[in-house]
């Protein structure tokens, strides 16, 4: 049995999009993937296409006991395959826009624990696997969290997301530097558009708030993810990139891809606060 045919990934949220791509592309490079998702009808193209290759894990990414009913699983199938996790690829997340004072309650919250809470119980259940089998390698595995240009950068109308995104930036770094001595490695990929549905969830959403700016700011939001949707990069792109994650000896602790990666890094970390704040607001304030 060669490297591949004994090497496993596990990646979440593999219905459509990014982590469809991702599966796909990894099954068939030769790896074997176990994806999760939150309706079963949702794995049935992958199980159809790639019915060796592709385990299907049925969970919700907050729901901690099914995640571990879904790691004891994938341990069995492992140890009878003979075969050991190479990669976490966190994935699953969720995105919705408004402004912070007017966001539901029930939305902000459910992103935040998606996006953050949901990464960390998945790593927690799956960090074990990752730690070197003396049985299967030697090698430690690697963690690789599909985070977001929004992890660097703050805008208005899209807080939820940024403010989960930088919280899981934060995460993967200290796991990162706990994990150190163990060997696994973490990685977080920082896109800009995607092809996804994701972001096409939020097109044509409410608009309509008390206060005219958060009015204005929303409409131009929603032109801006329109005008993203039309230049979102194939998901393919990220496939790529993961398979060169996975396969390099030592990868780099970020990734920025995808259109407005650059200006998303200056902003952050070039251009001073209060400029920055008048060039993002300028935009979406801009009269219709």
């Amino acid at each position: 049995m060669n490297d591949k045919a004994r090497s496993a990934v596990v990646i979440t949220g593999v219905s459509s999009g990014i982590g469809a791509s991702i599966a796909k592309h990894l099954i068939n490079e030769g790896y074997t993937v176990f994806g999760s998702v939150r309706k079963l009808a949702d794995a049935e193209p992958l199980q159809q296409s790639h019915p060796e290759a592709f385990n299907v894990m049925l969970f919700d990414v907050r729901d901690r006991d099914s995640i571990q009913t879904a790691a004891e699983s994938v341990r069995k199938t492992l140890s009878q395959n003979n075969q050991r996790v190479v990669a976490l690829i966190n994935n699953a997340g969720l995105a919705k826009v408004g402004p912070m004072e007017c966001l539901d309650d029930q939305e902000f919250e459910d992103t935040v624990a998606i996006n953050l809470f949901g990464t960390r119980n998945v790593t927690n259940a799956f960090l074990p696997f990752l730690r070197p089998q003396p049985e299967v390698s030697k090698s430690a595995g690697i963690i690789i969290n599909i985070s977001s240009l929004s992890g660097i950068i703050n805008t208005p109308m899209n807080g939820a997301y940024c403010i989960s995104k930088h919280a899981m930036e934060s995460m993967g770094e200290i796991y990162r530097r706990e994990l150190y001595s163990s060997g696994i490695d973490v990685c977080s990929i920082r896109s800009g558009p995607i092809q996804s549905q994701i972001w096409s969830k939020n097109i044509d959403g409410n608009t309509n708030y008390s206060d005219a700016s958060y009015s204005l700011m929303s409409a131009n939001a929603q032109d801006i993810i329109k005008d993203a949707s039309k230049n979102a990069m194939p998901a393919s792109v990220m496939a790529n990139l993961v398979l060169d994650v996975i396969e390099r000896r030592k990868c780099k602790v970020a990734y920025a891809i995808g259109e407005g990666s650059l200006g998303a890094r200056i902003l952050s970390s070039i251009v001073p606060a209060r400029l920055a704040d008048r060039l993002i607001v300028r935009r979406l304030l801009k009269p219709r």
